[in-house]
């Protein structure tokens, strides 16, 4: 895209006008218009134009276009700018100007300054739509044509699209940059070149127009342009050798210097910009003021603060970015990039060679990530401690390794050196906790975690960590129930962490033992709770959490099913009993649960196999079929998955009064897949048959049944009598079942329907 910038003359007469110094910018473009190469330039005559309405010399301008068209008719540039300089007169209406372009249009054919004319005319008329086409077909014969760039962007801010507005206006700015006031690089730019011409009055227009025009579009100059023009005029003030007025002025800049760090609203931005008027007028003490608060504030830029410790570095200033950098941490000791500007400087100071440190530390952490050999690892910690011992994140990693390999007191003193070095960070004080309260130093762990005084300010994982420690605080100190209290809340978003729940059945236990005379414990649970994962021996555990079951310990049953379930893989007897135990506790909750699981990828026909299940449970049937049809669909299930979906439909479907005949089906493809002992086949296959009025064949299934026991299948064997119209008999088998404590849905809906046909003599309806 060419540049106006590209007619060095041209340029000069913008400059001159962007100044208010008129004659000057006069005699040249007079002097542009006159000489054969420019004389049929468009744009060199409509910045005449433009300059002639400034002067008041625009009638003038249209006769002598006049004459120059009558003169020249097939001259289309004096053509147009005859209909221009007219146009901006009251002697031509819109709607005749508008006419003129068509016309001309029609005659001469396409041009670039036609249909600018034309874009200019429906944009008075606020025809939108009509005047943007105009523009865009101006810019297509000629995309060097800047007018129609800052016409384009005044129609789509009258649109409502301020980003394409900002597009365009760019634009016309990178090619005609003195044709507007407002933006600071231009102003800035333009007064010290004038200073360097020693045009001081110029240098001073340059700068005073900045912040005219904030106040004429805005109706206010904001602090840090205020700013800007009190030093700048000092500086010119200064190049010409009026020290009172540069005194005077620089003395309001540093009052305006001290507005912008006191007040609230300041952002980011805003003390960076100040900063960097500051440095470039050497007001240092105030400039680092503005990076100070910049610092000390909360921050949302983080590449900011990477600027400017960069600025330091590169100029040599390691002492002032030391002191900088270290206030800012004490505020912000978990924020990275103060961390990294502080590390940086500290290097540069220990004269360690910061690029290499930098990619040792890179390599550290690949090495760590990646849990690559310990040796290996241990090895780049010494060659980087050798160098430079005073980096805390390095040694915190070697109180790591030093733990993994057994030597307690050797990592103890790497922690105490890594909190010694990062006392204000949350994160070193997190992690020098958790090795002291795992190594029984629990009252040291937790006054440091009293220093953590607000605990809102945290990230999530370095809540759970707080909560973590704390409830391990509690457990040793036998306070179970406040232990259980902060597990609760790292259980609620991590349901199925192996560490959360192993201390989750700790505390229970023991509170269960406060309550009733029973053993809690068994070798598993003590050998898992030690770290100890090899012969666990599950038998004895299942044992131990029948006895709890038999205790009616439903919450820690629950919780034990779980750890089973994780350690054993969610193999088919953890599932059973899982859902067995989430069923009696809170089926609500387990589903809750298993939902969380399967996000995490945990996928397993068995969890879709208990979803079903306990949204059955809760009587929720159709959502409980969705997730046996889910099942149904995987492609990793083998027969005996397979078989226990049908089984599970059949049973939803048929208490849905739908596809009862799928529903025979599919209890019969259970049988044959590996559950024809299952004594629930005979129950839902008499259910079915009765549901479609073949009482016969139900009542001959519920004679197959040995179980005797089931509520369901005595309610079914009552209504077989009711539907043959013996009610009497019926109500005899159905009175025991009324009496029976309802613990589930299922129940609850069966005496619902004994209640219908035992006191309200319903007829009974089959549903084929």
């Amino acid at each position: 895209m060419r540049k106006l910038t590209g007619n060095p003359k041209l340029n000069e007469a913008n400059k001159c006008i962007f100044v208010k110094d008129y004659e000057q910018a006069e005699a040249i473009i007079e002097e542009l218009v006159r000489s054969p190469q420019h004389t049929n330039d468009l744009l060199i005559h409509l910045r005449r134009i433009e300059l002639a309405s400034k002067v008041d010399k625009l009638e003038e301008l249209v006769d002598i276009y006049a004459n120059q068209s009558k003169e020249n008719p097939t001259n289309l540039t004096y053509k147009l700018a005859y209909l221009f300089s007219e146009q901006h007169t009251e002697n031509l209406s819109n709607k005749d100007a508008l006419e003129r372009y068509q016309e001309i249009l029609r005659t001469e054919g396409p041009h670039a300054g036609i249909y600018y004319g034309i874009g200019y005319c429906y944009e008075i008329e606020s025809n939108l739509d009509h005047s943007r086409k105009a523009y865009e077909q101006c810019l297509n014969l000629d995309s060097t044509w800047h007018p129609a760039y800052f016409g384009l962007s005044q129609v789509y801010y009258q649109m409502g699209d301020e980003k394409k507005g900002d597009q365009y206006f760019t634009h016309f700015e990178e090619l005609a940059p003195y044709n507007v006031y407002g933006n600071f690089e231009t102003h800035r730019k333009l007064s010290n070149e004038f200073t360097d011409r020693h045009d001081f009055d110029a240098a001073e227009i340059a700068i005073k127009t900045l912040s005219e025009w904030w106040i004429e579009s805005k109706g206010f100059a904001p602090l840090e342009i205020q700013l800007f023009e009190k030093f700048a005029r000092a500086k010119i003030a200064e190049f010409d050798r009026d020290e009172v007025t540069a005194t005077q002025r620089r003395h309001q800049g540093r009052l305006v210097a001290h507005k912008i760090l006191e007040s609230e609203k300041s952002s980011e931005s805003i003390l960076y910009f100040s900063a960097k008027v500051l440095e470039e007028f050497s007001e240092l003490t105030l400039s680092l003021e503005m990076y100070r608060r910049i610092l000390k504030s909360e921050i949302t830029n983080p590449e900011m603060v990477q600027k400017i410790g960069a600025q330091f570095v590169s100029v040599g200033e390691f002492n002032l970015a030391k002191d900088l950098f270290e206030e800012a941490y004490k505020i912000h000791p978990d924020q990275p990039e103060i961390r990294f500007c502080l590390l940086v400087v500290r290097l540069k100071m220990a004269k360690v060679n910061v690029e290499e440190y930098l990619i040792s530390k890179e390599r550290l952490k690949k090495l760590i990530e990646d849990g690559s050999d310990r040796t290996e690892t241990m090895s780049l910690l010494m060659a980087m401690t050798s160098k430079y011992n005073q980096d805390a994140e390095v040694q915190g990693h070697m109180a790591d390794v030093y733990l993994e390999l057994g030597h307690q007191d050797q990592a103890r003193r790497h922690f105490e050196k890594m909190y010694e070095l990062d006392s204000y960070s949350r994160y070193s004080t997190l992690k020098y906790a958790a090795f002291l309260m795992q190594h029984q130093d629990a009252d040291l762990a937790k006054g440091l975690l009293e220093k953590i005084d607000d605990p809102k300010k945290l990230l999530p994982d370095e809540l759970a960590e707080l909560h973590w420690l704390y409830a391990n605080y509690e457990f040793r100190t036998s306070n179970f129930a406040n232990a259980m209290d902060r597990i609760h809340r790292l259980i609620e978003s991590e349901p199925w962490s192996l560490t959360y729940l192993l201390l989750e059945v700790r505390c229970l236990s023991e509170l269960t033992k406060q309550k009733i005379d029973i053993d809690v414990y068994d070798s598993t649970l003590d050998r898992l709770t030690a770290g100890d994962e090899d012969d666990l021996n599950w038998i004895e555990f299942d044992q131990r959490t029948e006895s709890l079951r038999r205790a009616r310990c439903i919450e820690l049953v629950y919780v034990r099913t779980k750890l089973r379930y994780l350690y054993t893989e969610g193999d088919e007897e953890s599932v059973t009993q899982l859902v067995q135990a989430s069923s009696t506790f809170d089926a609500q909750k387990g589903i809750f649960e298993l939902i969380k699981l399967l996000n995490t990828n945990f996928d397993s026909p068995n969890i879709y196999w208990a979803l079903g299940v306990l949204f059955r449970e809760i009587w929720q049937l159709e959502t409980a079929s969705m997730w046996f049809d889910q099942m149904l669909l995987l492609p990793k299930i083998d027969n005996a998955q397979r078989a226990r979906a049908y089984l599970e439909q059949a049973d939803c479907y048929i208490w849905r009064g739908i596809n009862l005949e799928k529903a025979i089906e599919y209890t019969k493809l259970s049988q044959d897949l590996g559950l024809r002992s299952d004594k629930r086949t005979v129950r839902i296959m008499a259910h079915g048959y009765l549901k479609m009025g073949k009482a016969q064949q139900a009542e001959a299934y519920l004679q197959d049944s040995a179980t005797n026991d089931d509520p369901e299948v005595i309610y079914l064997r009552g209504l077989v009598k009711y539907r043959n119209g013996s009610a009497q008999e019926a109500n005899s088998i159905w009175k025991p079942l009324l009496t029976y404590p309802v613990e589930s849905l299922r129940l609850h809906n069966i005496k619902q329907e004994i209640m219908k046909y035992y006191f309200d003599r319903t007829p009974y309806r089959a549903l084929n």
